[in-house]
This record gives C-alpha cells, structure tokens and sequence, in this order.
C-alpha cells in the first residue's frame, strides 16, 4: 500500500508538467514546503484541478512517489475570493507570495510561517474594496519584516551597529548589508575606513523608525489598525524593499 501523509496545504505555486499533469509548489502545515505532482489536472474532468489553484488553502493527501511525491486527493478549504477579485491586492499578495516562496527552502517545516502566512493573506482578504496603493504598500511591509524576524533577519532598530549606543531620535541611518541602525556621528567616524557600509545606507525618519518597531513588536491585528501618512509609507516601503534585496 502507497505511503500517504495528509495535511492542509497552501498552494503556492501550480506550473504544466508532462503532458496531463501539474507540478504544484505547497507550503503545508506539517511538512514545510513541498514539490508535489497532481495528475491529470490539464483534462476537462479534472476533479482535483479546482482544489490546487495558487492562493488557496487545501486539505490534500501526499502520497509516496518515486521521484516527487503526488497529490492523492484534494478538498479546498479557503479561497480568498474578495483578494482574488482586487487586482492591487493580487499584486502585493503574489509579492508576499513570491517572498515567501523565495526565501523558503524545501521540506523545513515551521508551523509559525503557515499560520503567519495564512493571518496575513485573511486581513487582506477581509479589507475594504477601495484597496489603493498606500494600503497594499504597507501591509506588504507588515509581512515582509515579520517574515524576515520568523527567518532570523530581524533588523536591529534599537542600538547602533557600530558603537551598540541606544539609538536616540535625531538623524540616524539604516545599513541595508547589516540590517540595522547606525547613528550619524558613528557613520562619520566610520566614512573613512567603511566605505561599503556608507554606500548602502540610507537616511531613516525617526516616525519609520518607530513604525517598524510596532511592527516587529505586535501582531497583524494591532498593525492593521495604525493609521499612517502617505510619505512614511512610502519612506518604509522603500527601506523594506531594499533590504529584501540584500536579504536574498
């Protein structure tokens, strides 16, 4: 008798494979990420193609194989129909996607980062339909440090990376090779004989400052909840994209 485990899954990625069949990237529950082979799923009859579409959740059967393992049976248990009919929803969502299908590895499981994943994509999904820009901008940031505090790439936004002084309100930097603070008479003691550092850093308010440490702080509940003005959005995006950049 076939080998099978069962898990709920989310289902990352689905590309064509072989002739009838799909090659589907989950993240499960139990098992961390996973290469799985769902078969048949190109036929018009295909009872599990609807259950294995990319931004759901489904319960699903993995089922020992040779080479990939396959997906014996499948029932869609979310589908975040609302994220999926706002189109600057899917584009900040596929960016988490792709983040969090990036920095994963295979078969490291972490139940932290499914159920982190899964609060992030509901606020999304339960948030109001006039979805503009800032909003998608900012909870894209929400995940993207919380991810990266579950993986170990917590930045450091209390003390100086180069004289570990508590960082003090005034003009400070962010050193995107390090991930952190420095303040700006280190940064000027350090010009000389640190030149890398001085070239990826960049300036930081003391309000983005104190966002990203509510953020790494709090849960997405107490986050969803801050109000904050267009110009920290987009100073904070900005930092966090860059610093993805480095992180990768």
């Amino acid at each position: 008798m076939d080998e099978t485990r069962n898990t709920l899954a989310f289902i990352l990625e689905r590309r064509p494979y072989r002739e009838v069949d799909s090659l589907v990237t989950v993240y499960t529950q139990l098992f961390g990420k996973l290469n799985l082979i769902a078969r048949g799923t190109k036929k018009l009859k295909s009872k599990l193609a609807g259950h294995i579409e990319p931004l759901t959740i489904s319960e699903i059967m993995i089922v020992k194989g040779r080479g990939f393992d396959y997906i014996g049976s499948a029932i869609n248990r979310r589908s975040y129909l609302n994220l999926r009919a706002n189109l600057n929803k899917l584009y900040y969502t596929g960016r988490a996607i792709n983040l969090f299908n990036k920095f994963i590895k295979d078969s490291e499981s972490d139940e932290r980062l499914f159920f982190l994943l899964e609060n992030w994509l509901a606020i999304i999904d339960a948030s109001s339909d006039d979805f503009a820009k800032e909003k998608g901008e900012l909870l894209f940031s929400f995940f993207a440090l919380k991810f990266l505090d579950e993986l170990g790439y917590k930045p450091e936004m209390y003390k100086c990376l180069l004289g570990s002084e508590d960082i003090a309100p005034g003009k400070n930097f962010f050193n995107l090779i390090n991930g952190g603070l420095i303040c700006s008479s280190c940064l000027e003691k350090n010009k000389a004989s640190n030149s890398q550092n001085n070239l990826n850093t960049l300036t930081i308010s003391d309000n983005c400052i104190k966002i990203i440490r509510f953020i790494i702080k709090n849960d997405f509940i107490s986050v969803y909840k801050l109000r904050v003005n267009k110009k920290i959005i987009k100073e904070l995006y900005k930092l966090v994209s860059d610093y993805l950049l480095f992180c990768s």
